[in-house]
């Protein structure tokens, strides 16, 4: 668990490509905001900080509604780390609570993995534990890439083609047809039609990842202790949850408090000026 800190707002960085939702869903925006005037409490956002800037990687929902009300502060779990270690930790955010992850917000966050260089090479295993997905999803992206990118490659092999044939005065729009259609793509084979994983491809995922998350239940349930302590452990991380959002409320009541106790020092500082 990382530290907890209450800050100014405009301290937090949301601006570091951190954020890998297919969208911001403003309903959601209203309805924790209008939790939030009603008194409910909500966890802290997390955050990573080089020492100059809280980078925002988990909460941006929670951000947007604390900024709409107009408060001025927030309380921030952070952890040592810079910019990318925000961005790594973006890529599974929201896995496990929050707002649920659609499939095309877990698209983003694989395509974004396998974007960047430090993870561009790691195996589809590695990739789903780093995006907290199935490693068959990671290998449906990951083969729809390298599907597109050898079209890509093939479109411009035909267009230098056509445009060399233009020069040469020997265009022939029936041959480039049949080789736009009826071309292999690498060594005689045919590239496959499809692009995006189907919906019954992405369910199927779903499903075993369900699978997944089942055989654990069933591996706590057959065993009592390691049940029990899991149990124990998750009440204690929401108690602890519960009281680290009650602090951050009493230092907020706190700074409403000295503010009010500074502000009625100056009039009787202004009125004592006024007496004399």
């Amino acid at each position: 668990m990382g530290q907890l800190k209450l800050i100014a707002l405009d301290q937090i960085r949301i601006d570091g490509a951190t954020q890998f939702r297919d969208q911001i869903n403003q309903d959601v925006v209203k309805e924790y905001k209008q939790a939030m005037l009603d008194g409910a409490e909500f966890p802290p956002m997390q955050c990573t900080f080089d020492g100059k800037h809280y980078w925002l990687w988990d909460g941006f929902h929670r951000y947007l509604a604390i900024k709409s009300i107009g408060i001025k502060q927030a309380e921030v779990e952070f952890m040592p780390g810079a910019q990318e270690d925000a961005q790594d930790l973006a890529l599974s955010a929201n896995a496990h609570h929050g707002h649920n992850r659609n499939n095309e917000t877990k698209r983003k966050q694989v395509e974004a993995a396998l974007a960047m260089t430090r993870h561009a090479e790691k195996s589809n295993r590695e990739l789903a534990k780093l995006c907290q997905v199935s490693d068959k999803f990671v290998a449906a992206i990951r083969n729809l890439e390298a599907k597109e990118k050898q079209e890509s490659n093939r479109k411009n092999s035909n267009e230098k083609k056509y445009s060399s044939a233009q020069n040469d005065g020997k265009c022939d729009p029936i041959a480039l047809d049949v080789n736009l259609t009826d071309s292999p793509a690498i060594e005689g084979q045919h590239l496959d039609q499809g692009h995006a994983p189907d919906e019954e491809e992405l369910k199927a995922m779903e499903l075993a990842m369900e699978a997944d998350r089942k055989l654990l239940n069933d591996i706590l349930d057959s065993n009592e202790p390691m049940k029990l302590l899991h149990d124990e452990v998750t009440r204690l991380n929401y108690l602890v949850a519960q009281k680290e959002i009650r602090i951050a409320s009493l230092m907020n009541e706190k700074n409403t408090a000295v503010k009010m106790v500074n502000d009625l020092q100056r009039q009787v500082d202004r009125a004592n000026q006024r007496r004399n």
